[in-house]
């Protein structure tokens, strides 16, 4: 009996040890990087900053490939990932994760996909695209492939069948610019990019077109879709239950004010946005109802 119960104290005392560990040892944070792993990186290391000196740990920030995030999360066993809703989605299914917050950015806590086609091209319609030349992110984007692939199958118009040449990068800073010197007729991208380039001085918005242009109140960023939840932070099944709520409450604490909301030019993170609209846009190209 003695014996027994020393097994259970030992069982009990190692995880407590684990959990210990584990509250003190160095924590990364996956973002996903649509714009260039360089850009994320300067972009959100101010965010890392914080969140080391409220959680009392090291957090670092790792850039990751729109295309591989979900792979990468598994293969580099991250803590947490800020990554979009379709990432989130597939992390849920695929890894366990627990979305945590919804980010909420200088429009608000949503987003929407933007296709653009270039001044004078002729192009400020949907059913312009037919025929012409067009590149998105690939399929790990939400807002630049799905939500625009998406609409323009809404209106009848298959991307891979109905343009002229339709491919698919890897940084949408690229595409804006190939549409800016006449290399594609169009170029699927995420509100904000534009917004983002034109304060960076390279490029003026007013030398491109927003193809079937919407207005939604209380939203001011360019773009084409309906409006779907922005990115969220998922916490991994690897971490403590006292880490990811010290991790939750520090995110919420971050104000616009504050260096790290202002390097990523955000207003914060709210309380999780529902996923229903995403399952059904995503569920619309897996075949599933």
């Amino acid at each position: 009996m003695h014996r027994r119960n020393r097994r259970v104290l030992g069982s009990v005392l190692g995880l407590l040890l684990c959990s210990q560990a584990m509250a003190y040892a160095d924590l990364t944070l996956g973002v996903d990087a649509p714009r260039g792993l360089s850009e994320a990186q300067t972009r959100w290391s101010d965010l890392g900053t914080y969140l080391s000196t409220e959680l009392g740990q090291p957090v670092t920030i790792m850039p990751l490939h729109v295309v591989n995030v979900v792979a990468e999360v598994k293969k580099k066993d991250l803590n947490f990932v800020l990554g979009n809703p379709v990432q989130t989605l597939s992390l849920q299914a695929e890894a366990k994760a627990t979305p945590l917050l919804t980010l909420n950015g200088k429009s608000g806590p949503y987003f929407a996909g933007t296709i653009i086609a270039k001044k004078g091209s002729g192009i400020s319609k949907a059913n312009d695209l037919k025929g012409k030349t067009a590149m998105s992110l690939r399929k790990g984007s939400a807002a630049s492939y799905l939500f625009n692939v998406y609409y323009l199958r809404q209106q009848g118009i298959d991307a891979y069948k109905d343009l002229a040449n339709y491919k698919q990068g890897d940084k949408q800073d690229d595409l804006v610019m190939m549409v800016q010197r006449g290399l594609l007729d169009a170029a699927f991208i995420r509100t904000g990019v534009l917004e983002s380039m034109e304060k960076e001085g390279r490029i003026k918005i007013d030398d491109f077109v927003i193809v079937d242009q919407r207005h939604d109140d209380n939203f001011s960023l360019l773009h084409t879709t309906p409006l779907y939840p922005e990115w969220y932070v998922s916490a991994m099944p690897n971490v403590d239950t006292a880490v990811v709520q010290k991790m939750k409450t520090a995110l919420l604490k971050l104000a616009p004010a504050m260096p790290a909301a202002k390097t990523a030019n955000i207003n914060g993170f709210v309380a999780a946005l529902p996923l229903d609209t995403m399952k059904a846009v995503v569920n619309a190209f897996s075949g599933k109802k």
